[in-house]
């Protein structure tokens, strides 16, 4: 570990009494759990500049590639003890006497965060919207609301690069446009053939070429590897607009994690997300009623990102020697998770399903001795 760089560990004192304090997604200020004092942060949105992406790949690759960081051994400044930090781990809380710490571990990284959004939902609400989720899940096993419930919500501010680009899109391929004939067609009626007229919808297809163009604005891309990218993924929308600046008083009393998914690695998996909607651009650009893609090329310009900050409470639960994941997003209340599901239901439902078709299909073809049944009983 060089001289320049030394890991530090810090807490934030409250000014009355001593204690931490911590951020308050409800106050939107730093609290004193133990004397109620507030430290006001600045939560006011700001304009979180885009930063050039050649330009940071160059100055990446001129530089000297160092050893992958390994776990840091870490000191609470309260209690004085000592544990291990993951090398992607920014802050968290003391395994002995839960203080709330914060480290200042993104000097051994190449990009530090420039913004970030606060919590702004609270860990009980963050509860209560997991109970409706819980609630509303079909076939789930009975135990499992009990079980999930038991284990904690974990707050944690994910990385996230998001990208901007300018892109042109040249295209061939072909479009196809339906059009009618008639013809005859021979058919059985009875058992007797027949001859009809009748109108067969065909397609005719032609060449097409061209150029589509768009402007990509704050493509977003999780750098964690903590959570499965589909979870990641699915926990937007975000109201990226009130961004503030990155202060490290919104971390106390969190979890966060430095970026695990290099610079250049998010903007590939970036390029993909705009293919999917570049591709449908080309589709609605050749027009016609089908089309086919056979050639497409695209060029990328002023690349920009961001390095942000974005929050989120987290769990994973083991049902059944299988680990299950589910997060939140902490400024919508927004749910997404994995989740088991009860055979025993489904097998039971489909059984259900399968006797009251059997019963339908009994009364219809026993319909005659049923009528004359409630005709005897009426008598």
């Amino acid at each position: 570990m060089s001289k320049e760089k030394i890991f530090k560990e810090f807490t934030f004192s409250c000014k009355q009494c001593g204690a931490s304090l911590v951020f308050s997604p409800a106050k939107k200020a730093q609290i004193c759990e133990y004397c109620g004092y507030e430290n006001t942060l600045d939560t006011i949105p700001d304009d979180i500049k885009e930063r050039d992406f050649q330009n940071a790949l160059y100055k990446l690759n001129s530089k000297i590639s160092s050893k992958p960081l390994k776990n840091i051994k870490a000191k609470c400044p309260s209690c004085a003890g000592e544990f291990e930090l993951k090398s992607y781990e920014r802050s968290t809380r003391c395994p002995y006497c839960l203080t709330p710490i914060v480290t200042n571990i993104d000097i051994f990284y190449d990009f530090h965060p420039q913004g970030l959004l606060p919590f702004k939902v609270t860990k009980k609400e963050a509860q209560n919207s997991f109970k409706k989720w819980i609630d509303s899940l079909w076939f789930a096993p009975n135990d499992l609301k009990n079980k999930i419930l038991s284990d904690d919500l974990e707050g944690i501010y994910l990385p996230y690069w998001t990208f901007d680009a300018y892109t042109t899109s040249k295209y061939r391929g072909q479009r196809g446009d339906y059009y009618y004939v008639t013809v005859q067609k021979e058919v059985f009626v009875d058992g007797k053939s027949q001859i009809i007229t009748t109108s067969e919808r065909r397609v005719r297809w032609s060449f097409a070429s061209g150029v589509v163009e768009r402007f990509f604005d704050d493509i977003l891309i999780g750098a964690s590897k903590t959570l499965p990218r589909v979870i990641i993924d699915s926990l937007s929308p975000w109201d990226l607009e009130n961004l503030v600046d990155y202060e490290e008083e919104f971390l106390s009393g969190y979890e966060s994690e430095v970026y695990q998914v290099a610079l250049d690695d998010g903007f590939k998996i970036a390029k993909q997300k705009m293919q999917i909607i570049i591709r449908d651009d080309v589709r609605s650009d050749i027009g016609g009623d089908l089309q086919r893609i056979d050639y497409l090329k695209t060029y990328y310009r002023d690349i920009t990102f961001k390095y942000i900050l974005l929050p989120v409470y987290v769990s994973k639960y083991r049902y059944k020697d299988k680990e299950y994941y589910f997060a939140i997003n902490a400024r919508t209340n927004k749910v997404y998770g994995k989740r088991p599901y009860s055979y025993f239901k489904i097998a039971f439902l489909v059984i259900l399903v399968l006797s009251f078709i059997a019963l339908l299909l009994y009364l219809d073809e026993n319909q005659t001795i049923i009528k004359e049944f409630f005709k005897y009983l009426l008598k």
